[in-house]
């Protein structure tokens, strides 16, 4: 059995192009595994990430037939049973630095720039335990940008996006962090959260479930800034 793949090529400003590769089937072969055999055996100039194997680290996100998927964790089976072409472009709504890779140093600026974490807390660091299972599933972001890559209003430029709402989330629900009022002015006012279209492909995407759509309708009714 063999898998037909279909990969965008791209170095950085010049024009894109398709290749197709087959790679022999082996059991319990993944899009990355298949990415790897091509790297190794047939083409050591294809370009993409990826580091932990198994899911955790987001790395190695692209987009599978449209779909922005986890490399190291969507099966290949089914194409190869049903002889269907896989079409593998690098994460849409960022800049491609080469083939599968893209450029995420804009979105970790803008993090940066939004301070999402919590500053050094001076009480009792632990969370109750209702808390924390509210809070979890925004918590179980991995970074991997397939919600901002698959959100059709992040191509505004102002409109943060999913990932950084669900992030907004997790810290504004944070008994620990101090600063809510601070964090509601720059959901609304610096990130845009109006803005969100709530056509619910961010939550479909989205590998951990973390559901950031879901969390933004949870923000704008919490957070009563006007827009």
């Amino acid at each position: 059995m063999v898998l037909k793949l279909r990969i965008k090529r791209q170095e950085k400003d010049l024009d894109a192009y398709y290749q197709s590769f087959e790679v022999p089937y082996q059991e319990g072969m993944t899009l990355l595994s298949a990415l790897q055999k091509i790297k190794e055996d047939t083409d050591q100039s294809l370009a993409f990430r990826h580091f932990c194997r198994a899911g955790i680290c987001g790395t190695c996100a692209v987009m599978v037939n449209g779909f922005p998927k986890l490399a190291c964790k969507e099966q290949v089976l089914p194409y190869v049973l049903f002889g269907e072409e896989l079409v593998v472009e690098p994460l849409k709504n960022f800049e491609v630095i080469k083939d599968l890779v893209v450029d995420h140093e804009r979105a970790i600026d803008r993090m940066k720039r939004l301070q999402l974490w919590i500053k050094e807390f001076q009480g009792d660091p632990r969370i109750p335990p209702y808390i924390s299972s509210k809070i979890e599933g925004s918590a179980d972001c991995i970074l991997c940008f397939a919600c901002q890559s698959y959100c059709p209003q992040v191509l505004e430029e102002r409109y943060a996006g999913p990932l950084f709402f669900a992030k907004f989330y997790r810290f504004y629900s944070d008994p620990r962090e101090d600063r809510k009022e601070l964090r509601s002015i720059q959901a609304v006012k610096e990130g845009n959260l109006y803005h969100c279209l709530s056509c619910n492909k961010c939550n479909n995407v989205c590998p951990k479930e973390v559901q950031p759509a879901t969390l933004i309708r949870e923000l704008m009714h919490i957070m009563h800034v006007p827009a």
